[in-house]
């Protein structure tokens, strides 16, 4: 763990000698502590620039959303694509409720199953016919009981 750590940071310590060097290298520092000491003289030039830029962009942003038309139909367009996705899943929950239906299906028809058989080893005189339906019913039993083992 140890060792990860000192990677990392030999990592980030790379990386922040690689962007002072780029920073460095652009000035930005100075070019930035210019601008400030610019708008910190010219307050009402920077304020009126400003409100001017988001005015501009509000405008323009608001001409384009009017104008353009045809791009309310390919957005609306993406919201009819959605309801395949939702029949898949559909159909997907349905399959699942129909394993769980079925799944119950088989427990009950098993509890059946084991009780006919319990019936029919506790009888004391059999016939052939009792000892063909234990036979039978013990292997529909144990082809219950593989099924619900597999789901």
């Amino acid at each position: 763990m140890k060792i990860f750590k000192r990677t990392k940071a030999k990592k980030d310590e790379k990386m922040h000698r690689y962007w002072h060097r780029i920073l460095a290298y652009i000035r930005i520092k100075e070019k930035v502590a210019r601008a400030n000491k610019w708008a910190a003289a010219n307050k009402k030039t920077t304020t009126v620039i400003t409100i001017s830029i988001l005015m501009l962009s509000l405008i323009i942003g608001s001409w384009l959303t009017l104008t353009n038309k045809g791009n309310e139909a390919e957005m609306l367009s993406g919201v009819t694509d959605v309801k395949p996705m939702f029949d898949g899943m559909h159909r997907i929950q349905h399959i699942k409720q129909m394993q769980v239906d079925q799944t119950t299906e088989m427990t009950e028809k098993g509890q059946q199953l084991k009780h006919e058989l319990d019936s029919l080893v506790a009888l004391p005189q059999k016939t052939h016919k009792d000892s063909v339906d234990i036979v039978v019913k013990y292997k529909q039993l144990e082809l219950v009981v593989k099924y619900l083992d597999n789901k």
